[in-house]
């Protein structure tokens, strides 16, 4: 009985558009839905089998992803191997996202680097015809562009296999990484989807790995997708720089934050924020300071400088982070140094030395990322309640100032009344005699003679009028409608 090779590969899926992504794929870029493992048999790819253009005759499938599935293809003249990547069916629908799908194509083959993947060609899937016969496929329309075909595996496969990497070779594919993106910068190109799927280790991993970075600008393509839900910041949330996560135009700074995230990931084992939804990842890149990588892996606490190399890396801010790939890649090379016998040597870390959180023993035992989880759910908590005690503080005290501030008035006021002096006695009102009235029998004094004014003598003064002073006659009324003559009508000619 025959054996029969099984080649169904374990990729995840979307349960909502129905969308695989690669096995390292958490969340659907499209809608955030959180993807479920499945199985996938590439062998059923209508391609397989075909010739495109007259030139690339396809042979398999190298894997598949957000953007498109990338084949083994053989040039049928030069007689060699390349890698060819087609769009997604339902993006090529759409010509915007195709023009610029072909014009990253174009900008990345700018790109002459040796750790840049190397573009040979482009083009349309239009001219797909079957070897031996006349037939030709239905029109699909989808653009291309052909690549160095790559031999080894993912930056994320390594890591999925073998956790945290040495010092040593993580320094090493650091450095290369920094330098494809300089370059790429150098030429006015944001990668915007870095991240361990798009690092291609050449052969097996050692310390002499050469390194590859594939899929220049697939962030920004896909991100203007019409398929993307809307809320949905297209990228791989878990290496996205708050920038980017919080929608705002990005740089190249962008590119620095995420290799911060593969520095952290490649020397603890995982990276620094962990989530289950897609948001709770974006609100953490956003708000929430890492944790220091010694305080999360034993293997870490050797790392000295590098750690303050990976957390400045990890600023939220762009302008705090490193300048350029180049500012980053040299300070690496300054705390860092291999002698002629293969060691490694890091200097010493210019911060506080921190207390590591997980103590382990012989063996390194990661927090599964249930648990981290968890732990970010409690830490959310605490911070809540904090900030309610805060507010109940601020309640209290404002209410001790209100009251001590009404107490000190009232005290004030009853000192200014004890200080007043105090109010004359009323004085009482002397009844006055009424004149006598003449009798019948009195007689009239008669009239004095007549004088001048001058000659009349002043009347005495009035015992009465000097003990009080005489009130003063109250003012006449005067009609309402009459304006008052206490003052000048300036418009007046009389004068």
């Amino acid at each position: 009985m025959t054996d029969t090779l099984d080649i169904r590969r374990a990729v995840m899926q979307c349960g909502e558009c129905k969308q695989r992504f690669g096995a390292e794929a958490t969340f659907c870029p499209f809608d955030g839905t959180k993807l479920d493992a499945t199985v996938w048999d590439p062998a059923g790819d209508p391609l397989i089998g075909k010739v495109i253009d007259g030139r690339y005759e396809v042979h398999g499938v190298l894997g598949e992803g957000g953007m498109g599935t990338v084949y083994k293809v053989r040039h049928v003249a030069l007689d060699r191997v390349f890698a060819l990547k087609a769009l997604r069916r339902d993006l090529a629908r759409d010509p915007d996202l195709s023009a610029r799908f072909m014009r990253e194509a174009r900008a990345t083959a700018m790109v002459k680097h040796p750790n840049v993947v190397a573009i040979t060609d482009f083009g349309v899937l239009n001219a797909v015809t079957v070897p031996g016969a006349d037939a030709f496929m239905p029109d699909l329309g989808a653009p291309y562009f052909v690549m160095e075909h790559l031999t080894g595996e993912t930056l994320a496969r390594t890591l999925h296999n073998g956790g945290a990497l040495p010092s040593a070779l993580a320094v090493k594919i650091i450095l290369q990484i920094a330098s494809a993106l300089d370059a790429a910068h150098e030429a006015k190109i944001v990668h915007r989807d870095l991240k361990p799927d798009n690092v291609f280790l050449l052969g097996r991993p050692g310390q002499d790995t050469d390194v590859r970075v594939v899929d220049f600008g697939a962030a920004m393509i896909l991100g203007a997708s019409r398929n993307t839900k809307t809320g949905i910041v297209f990228g791989t949330p878990h290496y996205m720089s708050p920038e980017q996560a919080s929608g705002q135009p990005v740089d190249h700074r962008a590119d620095i934050y995420a290799l911060g995230v593969i520095m952290y990931e490649v020397f603890t084992g995982r990276v620094p924020f962990l989530a289950d939804t897609y948001m709770g990842v974006l609100t953490q890149h956003m708000f929430v300071k890492p944790t220091p990588p010694s305080q999360v892996s034993e293997r870490a606490r050797e790392l000295g400088a590098l750690e303050d190399v990976v957390l400045r890396a990890l600023e939220k801010k762009p302008e705090q982070r490193f300048p350029t790939m180049s500012a980053l890649a040299a300070e690496v090379q300054r705390v860092t140094s291999f002698g002629p016998d293969g060691s490694f040597r890091v200097a010493k870390s210019s911060g506080v030395p921190s207390r590591p959180v997980f103590q382990l023993a012989n063996q390194l035992e990661l927090p599964s990322r249930e648990e981290v989880a968890v732990v970010t759910r409690t830490t959310t908590r605490r911070r809540r309640t904090r900030a309610r005690a805060w507010v109940i503080y601020a309640g209290v005290a404002l209410g001790v100032a209100t009251v001590a501030i009404t107490a000190q008035r009232l005290l004030s006021a009853h000192a200014n009344e004890a200080a007043r002096p105090p109010a004359p006695p009323p004085v009482a009102p002397v009844a006055l005699a009424p004149p006598p009235q003449p009798s019948a029998d009195t007689p009239l004094p008669s009239a004095p003679p007549t004088s001048s004014p001058s000659a009349i003598p002043p009347p005495a003064p009035s015992t009465r009028s000097a003990s009080r002073p005489r009130a003063a006659a109250p003012a006449p009324k005067k009609p309402a409608d009459s304006m008052s003559t206490d003052f000048a009508d300036p418009w007046s000619r009389s004068k």
